[in-house]
């Protein structure tokens, strides 16, 4: 296998301890491995009683001989000794409780273990080791020997807890580890190095059931890491098939030849869902893909057509495939591999550069299909003719008003659509089933929507966008968007925009033009502000030849952890003023751009709560010249603390420069 430049790879592999059953098995196993659970829980109970029974005491002390003493003070009383046991605030296990009169204080000791054990599973590792470690022997007998299920998530640990975790708690619980995520983005960017360090092999974690990597932008050091990991074959040329126990696989964001990758040459009996982002597979490769997962109940994956045109499917079985969800960009010539597919449930299918009508999709349907029961589809067209495109639309959604999608299955449509003139593009037209469950916030902002609905406005919830990018030109309608996470705001906004975004709560990042359309950006921003108290990230995108970072100088919020100023160049001055800001003095995650490296010296050693550092170095005649990123390297390795570590991103040929510092 051999990984592209600029990798970026997200990979998860879980594993169960025993595979899939034949279904025949199935049904006269259910109540003998229910019995046996039952007896493993009876006997990890008495084993625990037992433990705690045989608690190690403590050997009494002699009593030393009392010494004179020259000048004779009053002795101190003997504070008597607390009784073991453990007091926690309900306000710190339970930050929401807002009002005083619900802290509560309880003993933990009263809990039985059963409930203890659940509660350790809403606790970070560190804060769960920091909380009940060393407490008493009861409490080290549930963390080290009985808590069975420990999730270490590293993608947002700071540095620091990243090492104690590593260097203190993981020798203890490494077989009660079942899940590892690793991560190279803004948070946690040069964790990778620490990788082969503290995880030098994965078989001393016997009970690991997934593997996460996220951002590990470094092709070499992933080479290096399937070199020297040569004990992981499913990241040893992603021989994933091998694993005996694999049940759910996430791949994203792996480049290269999809055809050699995906076709397995060994089946798997464990592997039940499949899911691959940011990549494409082959039509024809599917057929092989299914046949050597006979068990696979998902796949989720994208889909491009090489084949010659008019070339059928080899098939010669059908699959137990229940649920697919697929982007395809395939020719109507494989359509006819629907009849493979009996057994879907659910179908999901987004569909570019051709699509399939209502009558084409019933006939599909009702032919190879018989168990569909959801049906989700989303279709990106254009019009045969732009200045006749309500005529199209018309047509369209009359191919799907039949009685099978009306009535039977009460399957509705809706396509939006932009009334341009022709001078400006062709209008683009999309197509969703109703209730829609788009992520994409763009296309809902077209001037045009119907749908085949009975009533227009009913549907208008889009639950499923998390980004919604507002400016001027984007039509609100009656849509509402309850659950996003992210807005963009490009423009001034009005009390309009509240009404379709009212559930503020769950916002967590808040993007922010200022420009010469402003009077007063920096106090229409506090207002924004003030109406999001959970927010966590803000990005402001300022025109530096209109609007200077000093007037946001005054701006307050309790939250807000990363500061992102999109490509804005700071000055030596503005940077001060950063550093006694509140926003700064709060601020763990940092990016900016600036044109002298000492500037960020000071940032590191003046902002104390700061965990990560991106910098944009731009460079010219007035910067220290770094003509070279072994130049860069070596300044950085001689003026940055010693406890930083760091790592560059060089753009060829562009005066920009990325770094980022890991700090604490």
């Amino acid at each position: 296998m051999t990984l592209q430049h600029g990798l970026q790879q997200h990979t998860v592999l879980r594993t169960q301890q025993h595979g899939p059953q034949q279904q025949s098995q199935h049904g006269s196993q259910q109540q003998s491995q229910q019995g046996s659970q039952q007896e493993q829980q009876q006997g990890s109970q008495h084993e625990l009683q037992h433990d705690l029974q045989h608690e190690p005491q403590p050997q009494p002390q002699p009593h030393p001989q009392p010494q004179p003493q020259p000048h004779p003070h009053p002795q101190p009383q003997p504070q008597p000794h607390p009784q073991p046991g453990i007091l926690i605030h309900a306000r710190q296990m339970f930050p929401h409780l807002t009002n005083p009169a619900n802290w509560v204080e309880m003993n933990l000791e009263c809990l039985a273990n059963e409930i203890l054990l659940d509660l350790f599973e809403y606790f970070k590792i560190e804060d769960l080791f920091h909380t009940f470690y060393n407490v008493n022997y009861r409490f080290n007998i549930l963390l080290l020997k009985y808590f069975q299920s420990y999730h270490l998530d590293f993608q947002s640990v700071s540095k620091s807890d990243f090492h104690v975790i590593c260097t203190k708690y993981l020798p203890l619980i490494r077989n009660q580890i079942i899940s590892l995520r690793f991560s190279d983005d803004d948070n946690t960017p040069v964790q990778s190095k620490y990788i082969p360090i503290y995880f030098p092999s994965f078989l001393q974690l016997s009970h690991l059931r997934a593997l996460s990597f996220y951002c590990i932008n470094s092709s070499n050091l992933m080479e290096r890491l399937i070199i020297e990991w040569h004990q992981l074959p499913y990241l040893y040329e992603f021989n994933i098939w091998s694993l005996n126990h694999l049940v759910y696989c996430y791949l994203n964001g792996i480049y290269g030849t999809w055809t050699n990758f995906i076709a397995p040459d060994v089946t798997s009996l464990s592997m039940q869902y499949l899911l691959f982002e940011s990549g494409c597979m082959d039509w024809d490769v599917l057929p092989k893909l299914l046949k050597n997962t006979p068990y696979l109940r998902s796949l989720n994956t994208d889909i491009i057509d090489y084949s010659e045109p008019g070339k059928e499917l080899s098939v010669n079985t059908t699959f137990t495939l229940t649920r697919l969800s697929v982007y395809m960009r395939v020719t109507t010539n494989t359509l006819s591999f629907w009849k493979y597919l009996p057994n879907l449930s659910h179908l999901t299918v987004h569909m570019e550069r051709f699509y399939l009508d209502g009558k084409q999709w019933e006939y599909i349907i009702r032919t190879y299909l018989p168990k569909l029961k959801i049906f989700r589809l989303y279709m990106d067209l254009a019009a045969d003719d732009c200045n006749q495109i309500e005529e199209y639309v018309d047509r369209l959604l009359n191919s799907f008003r039949s009685l099978f999608w009306l009535e039977e299955h009460q399957w509705y449509v809706r396509c939006h659509w932009e009334k341009m003139p022709e001078s400006k593009g062709w209008p683009g037209i999309v197509l969703t089933t109703l209730p829609s469950r788009i992520n994409r916030s763009g296309i809902l902002s077209s001037s045009c929507y119907r749908s085949t609905c009975p009533d227009d406005n009913v549907y208008n919830s889009y639950d499923h966008v998390e980004v919604l990018s507002y400016s001027r030109f984007f039509h609100l309608h009656s849509f509402l968007f309850p659950n996003l996470h992210h807005l963009d705001l490009k423009d001034p906004v009005n009390d309009e925009l509240w009404s379709h975004v009212f559930n503020l709560q769950k916002l967590r990042i808040l993007t922010f033009y200022a420009d010469k359309q402003y009077d007063h950006p920096e106090n229409e921003l506090q207002l924004l502000l003030n109406r999001m108290p959970n927010l966590h990230t803000l990005e402001l995108c300022l025109d530096e030849d209109d609007i200077e970072y000093k007037l946001f100088s005054n701006l307050k919020h309790d939250s807000i952890r990363c500061l992102d100023f999109a490509h804005y160049t700071f000055n030596r001055e503005e940077c001060e003023i950063l550093i006694h800001i509140q926003l700064g003095q709060k601020c763990e995650v940092l990016i900016l751009s600036i044109k002298h490296l000492d500037d960020i010296l000071q940032l590191i050693n003046q902002l104390r709560n700061l965990r990560s550092l991106k910098i944009r170095l731009l460079q010219d005649e007035d910067s220290l010249l770094i003509s070279s990123e072994n130049e860069l390297n070596e300044w950085l390795t001689l003026h940055l603390p010693s406890t930083c570590n760091f790592r560059i991103h060089k753009i060829i040929l562009s005066f920009l420069c990325t770094f980022y510092v890991w700090i604490r």
